[in-house]
């Protein structure tokens, strides 16, 4: 009877927390970086049309009381997408990560049948498959030095 092969599936986001955070926190202030890169540009457009147009500034210093909660509110929200998908991101390479740690760990006990196990959207599958071949060529070459004694 053939056996079939679970797919493996990592339930917790921050397998590497310190890795993550970091990346989380490098993402959020890209983001920040970019967003007031854009509020500098657009804020000295806004002041040289004001220049040419005081009249207008009066209507839109009324419209402001309503502009500013929702313009905040859409930059939380922008924030909070930023860091779901840097943390989403960040499981894709720590999980692996987390994964080559364990298996180097079992090998440096002397146990060369352990071998590297990755999902499939996981980064690093070309590392795994070297790994592995290494893993497998350890393996024969300790039993042939087991066979020759």
């Amino acid at each position: 009877m053939e056996r079939i092969k679970k797919p493996y599936k990592r339930s917790i986001i921050f397998i590497k927390k310190h890795m993550q955070l970091k990346f989380v926190f490098l993402s959020l202030l890209l983001a920040l970086l970019c967003v007031v890169m854009c509020t500098y540009e657009f804020v000295s457009m806004i002041q040289a049309f004001f220049k040419a147009h005081p009249v207008l500034l009066l209507e839109l210093m009324e419209q402001s009381s309503v502009l500013i909660p929702i313009s905040l509110m859409k930059l939380a929200i922008f924030f909070a997408v930023i860091a779901i998908l840097a943390a989403i991101l960040s499981n894709r390479i720590a999980g692996p990560i987390y994964r080559f740690e364990s298996v180097c760990k079992e090998v440096a006990k002397g146990n060369y049948k352990v071998r590297v196990k990755l999902r499939d959207g996981d980064g690093l599958r070309s590392l795994e498959k070297e790994f592995n071949a290494m893993l497998d060529s350890l393996e024969r070459k300790e039993g042939e030095s087991k066979n020759e004694k």
